[in-house]
């Protein structure tokens, strides 16, 4: 959708400023697009599953409201989040899924359609198992810590950058008091700000 004449100056200058928080090699992969209407404030999506580039979208009329430290590390959660959304990083459900796959295009051409059949219930298996792990609560937890970690490049504290994403998504929790998974991801976070908890000593492949 078209962004407001008015707005325009705001979006170029903080598209840049936000590419400048990603580390180079990040820089071709995202595209950050502005978009209005609906309550979602920032989205991300690849461009295909098997794809690396990517896509984060921004309200930059709420955005603009938002103090610079949280738009920071709400951004690079979102980049966190992102990069682990990848159907295709090594595994064991992705590899099962591969050969599942070429099993089921193997015995249709051969005409068994019973072993075609079961070939390609693996990997429907396979694929719900990958896109649960995508999912799962712990991947949300990923994606808070990238965003803690890359924010220290930008020199940001570990509990400073903990305080500004806690602030920031404690707006969320306020929207809906129910959402069990963001009032334990706060939890976490203020517990990093409080310096009450330690630094891990490894995260993903995106967070290095």
């Amino acid at each position: 959708m078209t962004s407001r004449p008015d707005f325009q100056p705001f979006e170029k200058e903080e598209i840049e400023r936000l590419r400048d928080l990603l580390p180079a090699s990040f820089r071709p992969l995202i595209t950050i697009v502005p978009h209005f209407g609906g309550e979602t404030l920032l989205t991300s999506r690849r461009k295909a599953p098997w794809q690396p580039q990517g896509t984060i979208a921004i309200d930059f009329r709420r955005w603009q409201g938002i103090p610079q430290p949280q738009r920071d590390l709400l951004f690079l959660r979102e980049v966190g989040w992102l990069g682990n959304r990848n159907w295709l990083q090594p595994g064991f459900y992705q590899s099962l899924a591969l050969m599942g796959g070429i099993t089921t295009v193997v015995e249709l051409s051969l005409q068994h359609p019973f072993s075609a059949l079961l070939a390609g219930g693996i990997t429907a298996l396979s694929v719900r198992q990958i896109w649960q792990n995508l999912n799962r609560e712990s991947a949300h937890f990923d994606a808070d810590e990238f965003a803690l970690r890359r924010a220290q490049f930008r020199g940001y504290t570990r509990q400073e950058a903990a305080q500004h994403l806690a602030d920031a998504i404690e707006q969320v929790l306020k929207l809906d008091p129910t959402d069990i998974l963001t009032a334990l991801r706060l939890q976490r976070l203020r517990t990093i700000a409080h310096n009450l908890a330690p630094t891990p000593s490894s995260g993903n492949a995106w967070s290095r």
